[in-house]
């Protein structure tokens, strides 16, 4: 019997893509004399609404460890989202990037400094992941989250208004946004699973037995029979 294997290799190169996509864009910033900070969330502005698309990719060309503390995290939680749901993974980053920027958008304060960094982000992926493992009850996804907290240590007091320059009000959004995805979404898939398994008729899971029951006696019966023609033939050589 041959095993078959399987690789899913989304679930490292989309991650891999991310982290590399933030890195090109804080190099062409570091090398140029082209400031994109511009392009963050101005909250509660016309002109800063562009920055829920653009926020997540830009960070700080002035201090490194912005990026780096960063890149961990997000590849760590898109790994994790993409392996236990790979259906919806897709559709959860999404709306994790929008609905965090969109949040931060909304609930802070418009002090003339912009909103930049993937932290928004990060925080709404691993609050889905902690919240859709309790849901689901499952504490492996727990413990998942729980490591990357571990990994990105100032994440628990990243919702305080505890550093200037920390964008609390942006990871305030991510928890939030992460709680409404894991409470919109998780429990739908739950849903989804149990009509797949319960539309799966009984009479045709009793065909299947019953071909396969068949299947395995007439091969045994030709194995036998091969058998016993061996087992007649070498013993009249015998004799």
């Amino acid at each position: 019997m041959k095993l078959k294997f399987s690789i899913n290799y989304e679930i490292i190169i989309i991650p891999f893509l991310v982290v590399v996509l933030m890195w090109v864009v804080f190099w062409g910033e570091f090398v140029s004399s082209i400031d994109l900070t511009r392009l963050g969330i101005l909250p509660r502005t016309l002109s800063g609404i562009f920055g829920i698309l653009f926020s997540p990719l830009l960070h700080s060309k002035t201090d490194i460890n912005h990026i780096i503390n960063n890149s961990i995290p997000i590849f760590l939680s898109l790994v994790t989202l993409f392996f236990f749901y790979p259906q919806i993974a897709y559709k959860i980053f999404i709306l994790c990037w929008l609905s965090s920027g969109i949040l931060t958008w909304l609930i802070a304060e418009n002090e003339g400094s912009f909103h930049i960094g993937m932290s928004s982000v990060i925080y709404s992926l691993i609050v889905f992941l902690f919240v859709s493992g309790i849901i689901k009850k499952q504490l492996k996804y727990q413990a998942i989250s729980m490591l990357i907290v571990l990994t990105y240590g100032s994440l628990v007091w990243g919702v305080f208004p505890v550093e200037e320059k920390i964008s609390w009000q942006g990871h305030l959004a991510g928890v939030i946004s992460g709680i409404l995805m894991a409470l919109l979404y998780v429990d739908k898939e739950i849903e989804q699973h149990k009509e797949i398994q319960s539309f799966i008729p009984k009479e045709s899971i009793e065909t299947e037995l019953k071909n396969y029951n068949i299947e395995f006696k007439t091969n045994q019966h030709i194995s036998n029979s091969n058998t016993n023609i061996n087992y007649e033939y070498i013993k009249k050589q015998i004799d």
